[in-house]
């Protein structure tokens, strides 16, 4: 089967989500099909910026065929984007009361076409040629990954029905609520991450009759060794950028009201990018980037990990955690978060700082709690999200010939 892989770009240095998933798909179906990557010449997400040379390549034994970007973040696009946002902070949109989102989604729907397709085309990237070697169709599949963006939107246009597949990485936040999306992604099957990400497409675009089928994700499943001595130092531990998008801002607030009331509260250590100018907090510690060992060994000591990011769809390092036995303790407002911890009985959920400090404090105080959810994790992911199981479904869905 000849199937070309578009994503917005695509590296072993990039570890956004979205290409992260891109990678692994590539790296599973290039044994048994004619699998190539079309991706841009970008290395950043904001302007796009040219950090590799357009052509043929390889990446890690996968063939990679970049695109020239013609045009990346438009000039004016940041007034549109507040304009969609209506003056919500990106982290606060998740929190926000039925009846102002119901009002929000309303207001959105009204949008004009061509003002909804400026938003979406005026994010950027724009990469015409990819757009017209989809449009010649030599290939059986493409395989699309994540909604957002113009590589998919306008691939999507171009690509007979019958042959798309997204995986749309789809969370509940204000771009999502645009109806082009619903209907240009009503032009594929959307092979989702979690239960949750396959009940949301069908509330946002209640519409449009999209196909959704459960996909997942997988994760080498490290070997099972016992967690270190929680009790003993204790502290929490978040790992991905300090942004206000991925709720860490949100965290570091969450922690000032722990301290507050917790004469001996554990530490919070940051591991992943983190800017120069975070709070001077007591017990606070950010690490930066760490290798790949030291943050499994991370994992295994924390007391708990702590994901507060409102926007996800599926959330890996989530499961990384749980596949060390470390408890989760999430944000209330991300539904697929919700889901690991209600499904995998493998962590708790908060709204606020107040409900974070009755976790951490209930955490601290019953170290067989912390036990139970720990083990109840590990085999949530190795039976739903281990690399064996995430394989077996994605060659269901492109059978080898």
């Amino acid at each position: 089967m000849r199937i070309r892989l578009v994503v917005q770009r695509y590296g072993p240095e990039l570890l956004g989500g979205a290409e992260r998933h891109a990678a692994l798909m590539a790296g599973l179906l290039a044994p048994h099909h004619d699998v190539e990557v079309w991706t841009t010449t970008a290395g950043d997400y904001h302007q796009w910026a040219r950090a590799y040379p357009a052509g043929p390549g390889e990446v890690e034994g996968v063939r990679v065929r970049r695109f020239e970007i013609t045009r990346g973040r438009a000039p004016g696009w940041s007034v549109l984007s507040e304009l969609l946002h209506d003056g919500f902070e990106a982290a606060a949109f998740a929190r926000l009361p039925p009846a102002i989102r119901n009002a929000f989604a309303a207001r959105v729907r009204a949008w004009p076409e061509p003002l909804q397709e400026q938003f979406i085309r005026g994010q950027g990237p724009i990469a015409p040629e990819l757009v017209s070697e989809l449009a010649a169709g030599d290939f059986d599949r493409v395989l699309f990954v994540t909604y957002l963006y113009p590589t998919t939107y306008d691939g999507l246009a171009v690509v007979d029905p019958a042959r798309a597949r997204v995986v749309p990485t789809l969370h509940d936040e204000p771009p999502a609520y645009l109806p082009a999306f619903g209907r240009r992604l009503g032009r594929a099957t959307l092979l989702c991450s979690t239960d949750s990400e396959r009940q949301l497409v069908r509330r946002l675009y209640p519409d449009q009759s999209i196909e959704t089928r459960l996909l997942g994700y997988g994760i080498d499943v490290p070997p099972d060794l016992p967690p270190d001595d929680r009790t003993r130092d204790p502290f929490l531990l978040y790992a991905g950028r300090v942004d206000p998008q991925k709720g860490s801002l949100e965290l570091l607030d969450w922690y000032a009201a722990l301290r507050r009331v917790d004469p001996d509260p554990p530490r919070l250590v940051l591991i992943g990018e983190s800017p120069s100018s975070l709070p001077r907090l007591p017990g606070l510690e950010a690490r930066g980037f760490v290798d790949e060992k030291t943050k499994r060994a991370l994992m295994r000591r924390a007391l708990a990990f702590v994901h507060p990011s409102p926007y996800e769809s599926l959330g890996i390092v989530a499961l990384e955690a749980m596949a060390a036995r470390t408890p989760l303790l999430v944000n209330a407002a991300t539904d697929a978060l919700v889901e690991h911890c209600r499904r995998g009985k493998a962590g708790l959920w908060v709204r606020d700082g107040a409900e974070f400090c009755l976790a951490v404090d209930r955490l601290r105080r019953s170290p067989e709690l912390a036990g139970t959810l720990g083990a109840a994790g590990r085999r949530y992911v190795t039976e739903e999200y281990s690399l064996a199981a995430y394989e077996r479904r994605l060659l269901g869905e492109f059978p080898p010939s």
